[in-house]
């Protein structure tokens, strides 16, 4: 196995622990690979102002990976690249949910839009990631700027399976469609994935994707899990990036990326505790 220079973890089901925190083991494992002169950085499908606070905690210098690969931006605020959604393809995609009556947010500037506050579903992101919208009526059916990333949330995890298809099939290679949290819809530009974002902090860095460790647990980490050097799963996550993924870590809850890190990055653990 080659050494592990860069090590890219996504946050919610992940790092963060069912309450949405950094557990101390988590912490103190990610500032011992940094103090080592590993590489370390977040890769998330949240907005740069709802990733930055964690990145903070942990001391990270490196370019965040944010909106699933849409936006790479340094903790200092400056941003390396950044691809938007096509405006009128967002309009199109905009009218599917207000048609089908699906909650839907938009994202543009690093501005949360949504068109009324007082649903559940905005209550309970907002619960979840920590931001507040700007609230905007039904303008957020007409944006004048191109959205970072459009969010679907649907009521049922069912009718998010249905919707992944119909969008992909209806749209094809004009967008890329994916689920996060099982009930998320998160739709790009189709050039934007987290593995994609990942390959181009590795080549800024240098570093090659043999030397990349990559962590994640849902189906929107499959990519970048993929394509690591490295690709470990949560216990916790989807079938699909477990079966995807080199290892299957413990879960979020029991420390899972503290475990990857320790056998594979500092070693400091023997390989042959893996679970597979």
């Amino acid at each position: 196995m080659s050494k592990i220079s860069l090590i890219a973890t996504d946050l919610d089901g992940t790092l963060l622990d069912s309450a949405g925190k950094i557990s101390e083991r988590n912490s103190k494992t990610i500032k011992e690979a940094i103090s080592s002169g590993i590489g370390f950085t977040l890769c998330t499908g949240r907005m740069f102002r709802s990733a930055l606070p964690f990145a903070v905690q942990l001391g990270v210098k490196l370019p965040i990976i944010c909106y699933n690969g849409a936006m790479l931006k340094r903790p200092d605020g400056e941003t390396l690249w950044h691809k938007p959604l096509d405006l009128g393809l967002a309009k199109e995609l905009l009218s599917i949910f207000r048609e089908r009556g699906v909650y839907v947010q938009a994202y543009a500037g690093d501005v949360l839009y949504v068109r009324n506050s007082d649903v559940n579903a905005y209550k309970e992101y907002t619960k979840m990631f920590g931001v507040t919208g700007e609230v905007i009526g039904d303008e957020l059916f007409n944006p004048q700027s191109a959205p970072t990333k459009l969010l679907g949330i649907t009521a049922r995890d069912e009718e998010a399976e249905e919707l992944v298809p119909y969008i992909s099939e209806r749209f094809g290679d004009r967008i890329y469609v994916t689920r996060s949290n099982s009930n998320f819809v998160e739709m790009m530009d189709s050039s934007v994935n987290k593995a994609k974002g990942l390959a181009k902090l590795a080549e800024i860095m240098n570093v090659p994707m043999s030397e990349v460790m990559a962590l994640g647990d849902g189906e929107n980490d499959v990519d970048m899990t993929s394509v690591a050097g490295v690709g470990v799963a949560m216990s916790n996550g989807a079938e699909k990036i477990k079966k995807a993924a080199s290892y299957v870590a413990p879960t979020n809850d029991e420390n899972g990326v503290s475990w990857a890190i320790e056998r594979f990055a500092l070693k400091t653990q023997p390989a042959s505790s893996e679970m597979e």
